[in-house]
């Protein structure tokens, strides 16, 4: 049995929602490092790199989607994919041209990288399907706990992750949420309310090569474990970034969250017009094309449809924040916007909110800030009085199937009042945008269900 099919038996998954996963990934792209897509970005395209073949991408692709789906085994998928890569002449050490630059790359296609790529591809898939069905089951197990493997391979900082349960909407899944790595064995499984209570799973350490092996308790451990970020330099680029530890680089994601990723449609708006005329053919009979802006639906309630009162007739409460200064470009004001709101550098602040918690992820906050007409780091220090005390907030549905919350806060003595858009995703929600607005035309964003008002007006 192969370690891909080891690790399905494992986590006992039916396979429908990790062939979703799968076929979900139409969009092929000619990358020339493997940085090229990135964390996310991989839920929605596929790539091998430096295989600049849109033709064997798709036939790739399909190949791995069947292996998913039970039709393909580890060994007949590598040898299948073997046969079609020699006779494409994409095997051995090979030098390419990268797509970017022009420059010629080093590169191997040899059975090692193709398992490599079959044991990572299919793990995903089956992770993200996994987790798509608990997500469903969350009323009856609303926690997830981490399981790592019990023998000599697993990493250390994976064996010190073992056993730890939380609850399934906690940020640590966003990027603790295994596999965690190349040929990473650890996985995730439900906990229901009861055994979270109880404190601790039993389990037989060793049962596989010793049938006789003692029943032995697992204390649980319901704090999420410190994060250490160490510095990593991205090799195509040359930008440090910080990483988790323990983490390899671009695996600190959780695949199968629902919700566009910033960094996706950032990929295809920029990309797609400037890749090769192969793989623009294949994206457009794939049905990909650059992202609408979502906007909300019509139709929806509003202020005036439920009969609230004028904003202008609503008392401000709280002194108004100090107004910072514009930034001269997008990567100061993100700086700005890090700095008023305690945003950790490549990491992230969670809010309490009346509605429930926020997280404020620093990668999205070039988003805030990215039109510089509006210079809206200027607001900053309006942006955590609005989330913890805010006067309204809607409930607003968008054409792109989301929900947005749209925190509404009026401050005394300012000639403007804050809107902040938090977007819901299946694995939390997040800050998205902020806009300033007077006092009149904040009334136009009162729109959707109204979830709270102020001192339950």
């Amino acid at each position: 049995m192969s370690a891909a099919s080891e690790f399905a038996q494992l986590a006992r998954l039916r396979p429908a929602e990790a062939i979703a996963y799968m076929d979900g990934r139409k969009l092929v792209a000619e990358t020339g490092h493997y940085t090229d897509l990135w964390r996310d970005q991989h839920e929605r395209a596929f790539t091998i790199s430096r295989l600049h073949r849109a033709d064997l991408l798709e036939k790739v692709q399909e190949s791995l989607s069947k292996a998913v789906a039970g039709d393909l085994t580890r060994r007949d998928w590598i040898q299948q994919t073997r046969t079609l890569l020699q006779k494409e002449g994409f095997w051995g050490n090979l030098e390419v041209p990268d797509q970017r630059t022009g420059e010629i790359k080093k590169t191997t296609f040899n059975e090692a990288r193709l398992r490599l790529i079959y044991d990572t591809n299919v793990r995903q898939a089956l992770a993200a399907g996994q987790w798509q069905r608990m997500l469903r089951n969350r009323g009856s197990h609303p926690y997830a706990r981490y399981v790592s493997m019990d023998d000599g391979r697993v990493r250390p900082e994976h064996r010190a992750w073992h056993n730890t349960v939380l609850p399934i909407d906690h940020p640590w899944w966003n990027t603790h949420r295994p596999p965690n790595g190349y040929h990473c064995r650890c996985r995730v499984v439900g906990v229901t309310r009861a055994e979270f209570e109880r404190g601790f799973a039993q389990s037989r350490p060793g049962a596989e090569t010793d049938e006789n092996a003692p029943l032995v308790r697992e204390d649980f451990k319901t704090e999420p474990p410190p994060e250490q970020r160490v510095a990593w330099r991205n090799p195509a680029t040359g930008e440090l970034q910080k990483v988790p530890r323990g983490i390899d680089p671009g695996f600190d994601y959780n695949p199968g969250t629902k919700g566009a990723s910033l960094e996706f449609e950032e990929f295809v708006r920029n990309k797609l017009l400037k890749l090769s005329p192969a793989i623009r053919e294949a994206a457009q009979k794939a049905g990909v094309f650059p992202p609408k802006v979502a906007k909300e639906v019509p139709g929806q309630d509003t202020w005036k449809t439920l009969g609230l009162p004028d904003l202008k007739a609503m008392t401000p409460r709280g002194e108004t924040p100090e107004l910072l200064k514009g930034a001269d470009n997008a990567d100061a004001a993100a700086k700005v916007l890090r700095e008023a709101l305690g945003v950790p550098e490549g990491g992230l602040k969670l809010v309490q909110t009346p509605t429930g918690r926020v997280a404020i992820l620093d990668r999205l906050l070039s988003h805030l800030v990215e039109k510089r007409k509006d210079e809206r780091e200027r607001f900053a220090k309006f942006i955590l009085p609005t989330l913890r005390q805010p006067d309204e907030v809607w409930s607003t549905a968008y054409d792109d199937d989301t929900t947005r919350r749209r925190y509404i806060k009026l401050f005394a003595g300012a000639k403007y009042d804050i809107l902040v858009i938090v977007r819901e995703l299946a694995d939390g929600s997040v800050l998205w945008n902020v806009m300033n607005r007077e006092r009149a035309g904040m009334n136009a964003l009162r729109v959707g269900t109204p979830v709270y008002r102020r001192d339950g007006q």
